[in-house]
């Protein structure tokens, strides 16, 4: 059994592009994506006079030309923003329930797009595919999310592949974000127990929650105020566990076989709880790169892994 795993796109256009085709190119039997496919931010290409503005990173981009305006588009979408194009007189008229209309009518937008392109790269190639909403991934995206026909939703569901149970559960724990597919510990533990009173072999068990494990090397992350400003530790960013309690404690009562992590993009790593390797894949979306992690599992139930990238 090969299983390739990424998680955290954030959508970027490049990087998921490159896991529609990961399950082909790491010649895997199941691939699984961890949560979090929407952007954070819907970024303006301004028109005024003929010229196209667009500010992102702290840079202006000045564009005289329609026919250069796709090339900027895909620049934004490979780094994880929508593109809106829109005369200056149009924005300035725009309110703040416009606003939140436009991030959700463009989140919806590129996740079909993106549902209906795994559907036929992983229909295509007959690998199965497993993905679960993230954190930031909010509830009215369900309906495009269950859309797929070969590509699953497992969330709060239990996915037999080949013999092997995936246990998919989404969304994160609480955080000065407020991100819409928040819950409390209790509520995730709830989740997780109630899922697992339903496996049939421990053994033969793979946790897919997009939390990682509290206190271990895949949740060191850094640490914001409740203005969302990073925390300083002298003249450096100020680090700490951030993952879950309750993801942990599942994983010391339960020992599954393999336990599969996102949402701390800079804690990409792998350790282990008792007997259960536990994986965080990272990312790097913005950059185009796709990371993500190989698993080979013999018949003894051996397990062998190496983090990707490309």
């Amino acid at each position: 059994m090969r299983i390739f795993y990424a998680a955290d796109l954030h959508g970027g256009e490049t990087a998921f592009r490159k896991f529609t085709n990961g399950g082909k190119f790491y010649n895997a039997n199941l691939v699984i994506f961890g949560g979090d496919f929407t952007g954070k931010m819907v970024v303006p290409i301004v028109e005024k006079d003929g010229v196209y503005t667009c500010t992102y990173y702290g840079s202006t981009v000045k564009v005289k030309k329609v026919r250069e305006l796709p090339d900027l588009e895909r620049n934004l979408r490979d780094a994880g923003f929508y593109p809106l194009v829109i005369s200056e007189a149009e924005l300035n008229t725009l309110n703040e329930s416009d606003a939140e209309r436009i991030i959700k009518e463009k989140q919806m937008e590129v996740l079909k797009e993106w549902i209906k392109l795994a559907d036929e790269r992983f229909a295509r190639t007959e690998i199965p595919c497993v993905i679960i909403p993230g954190s930031v991934d909010d509830y009215y995206l369900d309906d495009i999310l269950n859309s797929g026909n070969h590509v699953q939703n497992g969330d709060g569901k239990i996915i037999e592949v080949n013999g092997y149970e995936v246990v998919s559960i989404g969304g994160g724990k609480p955080s000065v974000f407020r991100y819409p597919r928040e819950v409390s510990e209790e509520e995730l533990a709830e989740k997780i127990n109630a899922l697992c009173a339903e496996v049939k072999d421990m053994r033969k068990c793979i946790f897919n929650i997009h939390m990682p494990p509290y206190d271990t090397d895949l949740d060191r992350g850094t640490l914001y105020d409740e203005d969302l400003k990073p925390v300083l530790d002298g003249d450096s960013l100020a680090t700490a566990p951030t993952g879950s309690k309750a993801v942990r404690a599942a994983i010391e009562k339960y020992q599954p076989l393999l336990s599969l992590h996102g949402n701390v993009h800079e804690s990409r790593g792998v350790t282990r709880i008792g007997n259960t390797i536990c994986i965080n894949a990272g990312t790097d979306y913005d950059q185009g790169m796709l990371r993500g992690a190989l698993i080979d599992i013999s018949s003894d139930g051996t397990l062998s892994y190496t983090l990707t990238a490309g």
